[in-house]
């Protein structure tokens, strides 16, 4: 996930022309002072799966904005890192990893709140007959460079005392990696909702959460001169999306059938990972902060990095 993150910011930044072109943004990178006065400004949202622009609908908090907001729909985190580092999106909701590299590596990033799941949807499934981190011994777990299910997988394999070199890692995207859990070409893949949900339906077992492991967070990035030109706009945005998961969380089968619609999928699913993850906006803390340094020393670990990266200066506390 690192690696595909840092290439895929190294292309936006080369073809970055294209991009904002593409994305309608040319010209809104263009307009002076005058402009701004004369129509709304336009704050450009990476969000996977349209799960924020959902709740945001449903709970009313896109009436009366004063300025506008182009949703751009993804299906995983590391494209949206890589497009706010190359400014071809103002701020983006993604997880921790990519985000961390990007900015070890000099991305014009930063984060200015963080949203939190519940760690009980974050974890390690297994198939049927895996009851726990030490059966993994002589297993094909799946994982993904950099991110969270390496992170998982790694510190629950030494949590258990079960040697990284006894197991088989095979490098595969969540998608990807539920799919061969089904078909039974891995044993256990670290991932989280709604892919946790969704095995757990199929009868795998989820043989260790993410408690005491990581802390699993998701990250509101932002491109530094967005920040900059945007910075109230930003603020008010995040206070909407803050509104609006409070919503969620007493709304939740109203949400999943939204969500479900949009994304063609089974709305039973998607209320058992809403009731599960109960997802909250936080504001920047030294908690946060803690929590980021530890990931980016274990992407050192896992040789992500080439050397330890400090985070205080990629989090944003002025908002």
């Amino acid at each position: 996930m690192v690696e595909s993150a840092i290439n895929l910011w190294i292309v936006f930044m080369i073809n970055r022309r294209n991009m904002l072109a593409l994305l309608g943004l040319a010209s809104l990178s263009l307009q002076g002072s005058s402009v701004w006065a004369a129509e709304p400004p336009t704050l450009t949202v990476g969000d996977q799966f349209f799960s924020n622009r959902i709740v945001l609908e449903l709970s009313g908090e896109l009436k009366d904005l004063p300025y506008k907001i182009d949703f751009k729909r993804f299906n995983t985190g590391s494209p949206v890192a890589s497009a706010v580092a190359s400014g071809a999106l103002d701020v983006g909701i993604v997880g921790d990893t990519p985000v961390i590299s990007l900015a070890a590596n000099g991305a014009p990033v930063k984060v200015v709140a963080s949203t939190q799941t519940s760690l009980d949807g974050v974890g390690i499934v297994a198939r049927k007959g895996i009851q726990s981190v030490a059966d993994l011994k002589g297993k094909t777990v799946a994982i993904w460079n950099g991110s969270w299910s390496q992170q998982l997988a790694y510190k629950a394999l030494d949590e258990a005392g079960v040697p990284r070199s006894s197991v088989t890692f095979k490098y595969l995207l969540p998608a990807e990696a539920s799919l061969a859990l089904t078909q039974g070409d891995i044993d256990a893949f670290g991932t989280w909702e709604p892919y946790v949900s969704l095995q757990e339906k199929e009868g795998s077992t989820l043989i260790r959460n993410a408690k005491g492991l990581m802390s699993a967070p998701t990250y509101i990035v932002a491109y530094e001169p967005a920040l900059a030109q945007k910075g109230a706009i930003i603020k008010d945005f995040i206070a909407r999306l803050t509104r609006a998961r409070v919503w969620s969380n007493s709304h939740v089968d109203e949400y999943a059938e939204a969500w479900s619609k949009a994304n063609q999928s089974a709305p039973e699913i998607a209320k058992v990972w809403f009731r599960r993850d109960a997802i909250k906006v936080l504001p920047i803390s030294p908690t946060i902060v803690s929590e980021a340094q530890a990931t980016a020393d274990f992407l050192v670990d896992a040789q992500m990095l080439k050397q330890r990266y400090d985070v205080t200066p990629l989090f944003d506390r002025a908002l």
